[in-house]
């Protein structure tokens, strides 16, 4: 474990430790508090993965950077508490970004592990039929990482009716917080961009 940034950083290889190391000194400069890389190679079996994440979700914003043939575990991750998600073969550029948006505590999924999410997506028809055309509207602004009082703002409501929609809408699709409700945004096609894709 290093701390760089005032990020932690967590790897089960050597190569991934430094490559996470070099990338974090290259960021540029900006306030990473309550971070933590969580760099997985495969080296340790996949159910220390989702210990590790429950745990550190705890106390820090999670970014978790495993190879493509794990995606298929980004569900699982996203309900123990991770926010992000990158492949071992992410640039420096997609490394900025996603540690940007996790730093401000909002999901950010890569394209190649968002299929994973998407694996079971409902179509238009059924997301109108479940939620009001309002809701939805709710639902795209906190899936793209506003905070309710943004979103309030943007709507021309108050930041108390959008808090009254926040919670007919968990309701409504049985999500009890924030990355599920991300999650289900996703599966449910509402959000508005790509692989960008924010919880507030």
């Amino acid at each position: 474990m290093r701390v760089l940034s005032e990020v932690t950083v967590f790897a089960d290889q050597p190569e991934l430790q430094e490559k996470v190391t070099r990338m974090l000194g290259e960021a540029p400069q900006r306030s990473l508090t309550d971070v933590a890389v969580l760099a997985f190679g495969g080296a340790t079996p996949i159910e220390s993965l989702h210990h590790c994440v429950s745990r550190l979700s705890r106390s820090y914003r999670v970014l978790v950077v495993l190879p493509e043939q794990a995606f298929d575990q980004v569900p699982e991750l996203l309900r123990a508490g991770a926010l992000g998600f990158l492949g071992t073969g992410c640039d420096q550029q997609e490394f900025h970004d996603a540690l940007a948006v996790v730093a401000r505590g909002a999901v950010y999924v890569t394209s190649g592990s968002r299929q994973a999410l998407t694996g079971v997506s409902t179509n238009n028809e059924a997301v109108q039929q479940v939620l009001t055309r309002r809701e939805q509207e709710v639902l795209r602004w906190i899936a793209d990482g506003y905070t309710h009082s943004q979103a309030a703002r943007r709507m021309g409501l108050s930041a108390a009716t959008v808090d009254t929609y926040v919670k007919r809408i968990r309701a409504k699709l049985e999500v009890r917080n924030k990355a599920e409700l991300t999650r289900k945004a996703i599966e449910l096609g509402v959000v508005r961009r790509e692989p960008l894709l924010t919880a507030a």
